[in-house]
């Protein structure tokens, strides 16, 4: 298989990937300017209001990416065909094990993101003092890349789970 046919078996992923982005692009700014504290005219300073708003971000992007990973769309049908087929071709006696050792890794991909979305950014990523608006931009950006991972292996891993579900 050449590069262009491998990133075609992973077409599903890329897709609820780029809606994802979407999704953070659309959220992030709503959460942010709806949050309680947002006009700053409280006497609490930025990170005492920043807590509850990341805290509530982070959650709403892992669902949100869940939510994006289990929607069936044309390109999971897609995608769960060419895995079909690629996985005959690979092994065809076993074609069942390609696929489910696929699934696998794709779930724990997807869950290892999650539980990263949900931890505290790396240093490098705090240490660049990026700013939406009042609030730090690293606790914000951390979940919302992880979040990606979510929705980007988790619809894969539909994809790999629907070629070989009866």
């Amino acid at each position: 298989m050449r590069g262009w046919e491998r990133l075609q078996l992973f077409q599903a992923g890329l897709i609820a990937g780029c809606v994802q982005v979407a999704v953070v692009l659309v959220v992030t700014p709503l959460v942010i300017s709806y949050a309680p504290g947002s006009d700053n005219a409280s006497g609490s300073s930025d990170s005492d209001q920043l807590l509850p708003v990341v805290a509530s971000l982070r959650l709403i992007y892992l669902l949100l990416a869940v939510g994006v990973a289990l929607t069936k769309h044309r390109y999971v049908a897609l995608t769960s065909a060419r895995i079909r087929h690629a996985s005959r071709l690979t092994s065809p006696s076993e074609p069942e094990r390609t696929a489910g050792t696929l699934a696998i890794c794709l779930l724990v991909a997807a869950f290892g993101c999650a539980s990263f979305a949900l931890q505290p950014p790396p240093d490098a990523l705090t240490a660049m003092n990026w700013h939406l608006g009042a609030h730090e931009a690293g606790p914000i950006v951390w979940p919302a890349l992880m979040s990606l991972g979510v929705a980007g292996f988790g619809s894969s891993a539909h994809a790999v789970v629907d070629a070989y579900r009866a």
